[in-house]
């Protein structure tokens, strides 16, 4: 601090080592850091009471002999409290309970081990989703659920798995061989340069590090060719294996190609809450619909969560869970499902856009074939093998037919000039564009203004829950391998946001704001 000299007296100020950095000692009571109408407050209130935890007792053996446990309560205010502030590694979760004082307050001043967190988190999936469960009854409690319209979608997020090491079996003996060849040509190079004398200290350090690197690569994809049982893919064919995580897949996500998981979620429309989360590891999340739909129903009986048995649930998904035995299994549960075709935006585009769809074309059941919007027959030709052992029905024009047609530009994708083309247009039929199928009737009904206007509500439904979780939250990977390990820290994240629905009318409910 500089002191100023009035008159030929210079003044003097009292100096602390505070100014230079240093700590000081100061006697604090935790629970007083814990203000009332914040997050943390609220956790620590709910979490151990009004969320109880005693199913997590059954994990420990020590009422005789063994050291004390940390309580689970403790850890669970820990974890929800972290992830709300960025920190999803469980040595992230260390340092704060080490050196946040709100995290010091809610674990009593416990600091648990790294290991401790992990092995809490990657244990215990499924009791995690008894206490997501016991939060979905709070959140109904404080009248927070409308149980009328929900929506369906999943984020697509890298997991702690290696992309490079994916493959199907032949991928992955190729690489192996590419690891072993990697691995002689280092070992001769080294030899090489020893007997030249270019061998240091350093350089031989580098070498045992980098031979050791390419021997485990080569014990690892090794041992797991060794085991490997090969995936089937919808079409038939062998699909890709992971060898550091192989109840991963190779997923397409905004980023690009990941190796991980989605996690899956159903919002309710009233207040963005999670009624149900489930982290899958395959390519798409389409085909798990049917099952969601009765973990979501058993959920939201299990919450106690007001129902209508009067009207339809409503459920709102994107183009990714569109099936017909989709909508069938939404049908079967008394759903009213909106979700857009592959084709839905180039049918919003206006129809000049379109490209003519098997809905456009009439059938005739007793001659069995199909008339084009032209008027012109489309005759049967047999039937073809889809995948997976499902059946289609072929109908083919006549190719003159087409070449004459006004209406070609609407019905052919072809570069050649249309005078030349070969063959004429060909449905495919199925199951999922038949006459009568559920398919056809919902591609008439999203067709119209009302269900547009209705389905219009997926995004302000579902994508703040993902915004909140992945950018707000910081959640850009699963730091764990296999489902079940997945699947407890996602619905961790869903926990914690669900907590985070409640603080508004948990602070209402007790006048703390």
């Amino acid at each position: 601090m500089i002191a100023h000299n009035f008159g030929g007296e210079m003044a003097r100020y009292k100096h602390t080592d505070v100014e230079d950095g240093q700590g000081i000692f100061l006697s604090v009571n935790l629970k007083e850091q814990l203000l009332p109408g914040t997050f943390e407050y609220m956790i620590n209130e709910l979490v151990g009471s009004k969320i109880e935890v005693s199913i997590f007792d059954e994990n420990y053996k020590n009422d005789k002999t063994g050291s004390k446990a940390i309580p689970p309560a403790s850890l669970i205010k820990l974890i929800i409290y972290g992830y709300s502030k960025g920190k999803k590694s469980s040595r992230g979760l260390e340092e704060l309970a080490s050196s946040n004082i709100i995290a010091k307050a809610l674990t009593n001043g416990i600091q648990p081990h790294w290991t401790t967190i992990a092995n809490f988190i990657s244990g215990n999936s499924e009791k995690f989703q008894n206490i997501f469960i016991k939060v979905l009854t709070y959140c109904s409690e404080l009248g927070l659920i409308g149980g009328k319209t929900f929506a369906i979608d999943g984020l697509r997020l890298p997991s702690n798995a290696s992309k490079y090491l994916t493959g199907t079996e032949e991928e992955l003996e190729k690489r192996l061989k590419i690891y072993r060849k990697m691995a002689e040509k280092h070992i001769s190079k080294h030899k090489k340069k020893d007997k030249l004398g270019e061998v240091d200290e350093k350089i031989e350090q580098n070498y045992k590090a980098r031979q050791k690197k390419l021997n485990q690569e080569i014990d690892k994809i090794s041992r797991f060719l060794s085991n490997m049982e090969k995936k089937e893919s919808k079409r038939g064919k062998e699909s890709r294996s992971n060898v550091t995580d192989n109840e991963s897949a190779l997923i397409h996500s905004p980023s690009g190609y990941v190796q991980g998981y989605i996690g899956i979620a159903v919002s309710d429309k009233e207040n963005q809450v999670i009624v149900k989360a489930e982290a899958v590891g395959n390519s798409g999340e389409g085909k798990h619909l049917p099952e969601i739909l009765d973990k979501t129903l058993n959920s939201l009986n299990e919450a106690a969560v007001k129902m209508s048995k009067r009207e339809k649930l409503t459920l709102l998904a994107d183009a990714n869970y569109f099936s017909e035995d989709n909508l069938k299994a939404c049908h079967e549960r008394r759903i009213e499902v909106l979700m857009p075709d592959i084709n839905y935006r180039k049918r919003l585009g206006g129809k000049s856009k379109m490209r003519y769809e098997a809905i456009d074309f009439k059938y005739n059941k007793k001659g069995n074939y199909y008339k084009c919007p032209n008027g012109k027959i489309l005759k049967y030709k047999g039937k073809e093998s889809l995948y997976r052992g499902h059946d289609g029905k072929s109908y083919t024009a006549n190719v003159k037919d087409c070449r004459k047609c006004p209406l070609i530009a609407k019905c052919l994708k072809t570069k050649k000039e249309f005078d030349k083309i070969q063959t004429g247009r060909r449905l495919l039929i199925s199951k999922s564009n038949e006459p009568g199928s559920l398919s056809n009737e919902l591609i008439e009904k999203m067709s119209t203004e009302e269900y547009q206007n209705k389905y219009a509500n997926r995004i302000q439904i579902i994508e703040p829950v993902f915004a909140n979780i992945s950018y707000c939250k910081g959640l850009n990977r699963f730091t764990l391998r296999g489902k079940a390990k997945v699947n407890g820290q996602w619905q961790l994240y869903c926990i914690m946001h669900n907590l985070g629905k409640c603080l508004k009318g948990y602070n209402s409910k007790y006048k703390y704001a």
